[in-house]
């Protein structure tokens, strides 16, 4: 005899996941790996900010506001190669 109640405690799992600042920042970091890109002057001007910022963001010890134009820029460089 199949269970009446079953169909009542069906629970359905849908899970999102939104994209944060750090998930692009290590993403990026990956990207400048695969593409050999040692350089902060290089990933300086790639960005439109100085070399200092550039070494930061990769090192992990500055994060980018959300909607900041570095972090525009990060996702554009990854999607044009």
């Amino acid at each position: 005899m199949a269970n009446k109640r079953a169909p009542k405690c069906c629970v359905i799992w849908n899970e999102r996941h939104e994209e944060c600042s750090l998930d692009v920042l290590m993403k990026f970091k990956e990207w400048t790996h695969k593409h050999h890109l040692r350089s902060d002057v290089e990933i300086a001007e790639m960005l439109n900010i100085t070399p200092n910022e550039a070494r930061k963001y990769l090192d992990l010890a500055k994060m980018p506001k959300y909607d900041s134009a570095v972090l525009k820029r990060m996702k554009e460089l990854m999607n044009e190669s």
